[in-house]
């Protein structure tokens, strides 16, 4: 085991305070946001082509 890794260890299991859990709460929503947009930039095009090609197929089946 590296020193790093016992001191990790230790990190994770000592008791935090109210305080420290806020923060990494507050931390984990930020992280949570920003995946969230970017993955919204990403799927948002994809949807974008998704959408079109069910109108067009529905436009051809229409009787003239």
């Amino acid at each position: 085991m590296v020193p790093y890794d016992t001191y990790r260890m230790y990190q994770i299991e000592r008791p935090k305070s109210m305080h420290e859990i806020r923060q990494a709460d507050e931390r984990a929503g930020q992280f949570a946001a920003a995946l969230s947009s970017l993955f919204g930039g990403i799927a948002r095009p994809v949807r974008a082509i998704r959408r079109r090609h069910p109108a067009v197929s529905r436009s051809l089946l229409r009787p003239a």
